[in-house]
């Protein structure tokens, strides 16, 4: 349901609420039925077009909402790599091809911490990693076999084609954290 449904469900609730309290109210006695007789008289008279308008907005609403509750809402399909197979369709969605690829660079040494990104673009398909390294692994050895590892791994492993790994290196982990988390591990 959208934003513009939502408010006009609002407002006809609201007036449905009031006239069931009228309703209620002249039903059980609360209310004199002569409050009433002048508006059921112009009502009935046909002579005043607001109350004919009421009405058909009402009508218009309600076969809004009636027609509207047996739409089929469409599925909310994830973002993710779509791939024709011999037998059909295979949707991989970008969370799995961020997991493999955070289980490959988790194993690379050197790798402490890890965040991933994947991007399905017109020109190919890009994982940007953004890691934080031990400090003891030189940075070029350590990013290019980063960088080969998660691309064969994802490729092997989900069968898409990557085009790019980008690694940013955020900081290199102190060695007391290192120990203490290599203790927890």
């Amino acid at each position: 349901m959208n934003l513009f449904d939502r408010f006009i469900l609002t407002i006809y609730s609201f007036a449905l609420i009031i006239l069931s309290g009228i309703a209620i109210a002249a039903t059980s006695g609360l209310l004199s039925p002569d409050v009433f007789r002048p508006y059921l008289d112009e009502m009935l008279a046909g002579t005043n077009l607001a109350y004919l308008i009421v009405a058909i907005i009402f009508l218009i609403v309600s076969l809004r909402f009636f027609f509207s509750s047996f739409r089929r809402s469409k599925t909310k399909v994830e973002r993710g790599i779509r791939q024709r197979g011999d037998l059909g369709d295979v949707h991989i969605t970008m969370q799995t091809i961020q997991t493999i690829a955070e289980r490959a660079a988790r194993r690379v040494k050197g790798v402490r911490g890890i965040k991933t990104a994947v991007k399905s673009l017109e020109s190919g398909n890009i994982i940007a990693l953004r890691i934080s390294v031990d400090g003891e692994t030189p940075l070029p050895e350590l990013t290019q076999k980063l960088q080969q590892d998660v691309k064969d791994q994802v490729e092997g492993i989900a069968g898409v084609v990557i085009s790019e790994v980008s690694v940013i290196v955020t900081e290199v982990a102190q060695q007391e954290n290192y120990a203490a988390r290599k203790r927890v591990e």
